[in-house]
């Protein structure tokens, strides 16, 4: 009878195990759907792959984001997936966090259906029983909407609100910069300042909504003639416009000048107090450079010869092309 009961206090252990197991399997089974279920509804990457980089689970937005069946993605690689390019970065920066073993935040833009995305997150190894790797986990959120909005606050904090054009502050991150390459390259830079002539009696006779008006029209036509991504046009102050011409000799800028002046007239905006013009007209001061100089020389260079310009009557431009030996980079601003 003895042997009998222990088979018995047996068997109820084995099924007592069962109970836990199942019970345990069926909690798993609860906390794995919950976790699914959060991936499927928030705009996040997550996934898990082996150390052959084969996806074990990705949620299924980030899948889906990048036109990916995430029913087809599991077991396979990012060279499956993904355009080789994009794949060799994944697969970079998994090596990276597998042979560092530590986590590390990532963050990248990618292609996608919508248009280009950026992420930023963590990717970390998955430690084994013995503390070695033996996959890899990541994590990013979409923070597209927060670049955008940062850039476009960027935007607005370089621009002039009423012009349109690159404002003070941006030309003189740009100058600054345009001066210190040129002084390394020893290509030609071309500065040119212009100005509305006679703009202060254009407000007295049509009021300042019109002078707002017209420097709009103005401004329109120096958005015109620049071309080039390295090319900047920009509000000065007031009536005053600057625009920065890299790699350009003095022959190049003062054909874009003219052009630009020709424009201006091409206008027609009725301008009684500009004398023995009737319209409005711009002058301009044209100051190419060669070798190393501080932005406050060269500027100088453009003023005095605009001021040269409205000296000899207006509607013209006068240029000035300058050379110095190269320096030291410290004279350089």
């Amino acid at each position: 009878m003895a042997g009998g009961g222990g088979e018995d206090d047996e068997d109820d252990e084995k099924e007592e195990l069962r109970r836990r197991v199942a019970a345990l399997d069926a909690e798993l089974g609860r906390t794995r759907a919950l976790v699914e279920t959060i991936f499927a509804r928030i705009p996040a990457v997550f996934y898990v792959k082996d150390l052959d980089s084969r996806y074990q689970y990705g949620s299924p937005w980030g899948f889906r984001t990048f036109g990916i069946d995430p029913a087809q993605a599991i077991g396979r690689t990012d060279a499956e997936l993904f355009p080789p390019a994009l794949a060799e970065r994944f697969a970079a920066s998994d090596r990276r966090v597998l042979e560092g073993r530590e986590m590390a935040s990532v963050s990248y833009a990618l292609p996608a259906q919508s248009g280009v995305l950026h992420f930023a997150g963590v990717r970390f190894p998955i430690p084994g029983p013995d503390g070695e790797p033996v996959g890899i986990c990541g994590f990013a959120v979409d923070v597209t909407e927060r670049i955008e909005l940062a850039n476009e606050l960027e935007r607005l904090a370089t621009t002039d609100a009423l012009t349109g054009l690159a404002n003070r502050r941006r030309f003189d991150e740009r100058f600054s910069a345009e001066i210190a390459r040129a002084a390394r390259s020893g290509e030609p830079l071309t500065l040119v300042l212009c100005d509305v002539d006679q703009f202060k009696r254009y407000n007295d006779r049509y009021g300042h909504p019109r002078g707002d008006a017209c420097l709009v029209e103005v401004a329109r036509a120096l958005d015109g003639i620049v071309r080039r991504p390295a090319d900047l046009a920009a509000r000065y102050g007031g009536e005053e416009f600057a625009l920065v011409f890299p790699d350009t000799a003095e022959e190049g800028a003062t054909k874009l000048v003219e052009r630009l002046r020709a424009s201006v007239r091409a206008l027609g905006l009725e301008h009684e107090g500009n004398d023995g013009h009737g319209v409005v007209t711009l002058s301009a001061g044209v100051a190419t450079v060669v070798g190393a100089w501080t932005v406050e020389e060269v500027i100088d260079l453009a003023d005095r010869a605009l001021y040269a310009a409205k000296e000899a009557g207006r509607d013209r431009h006068v240029a000035v092309s300058e050379a110095k030996p190269p320096a030291s980079s410290s004279r350089v601003r």
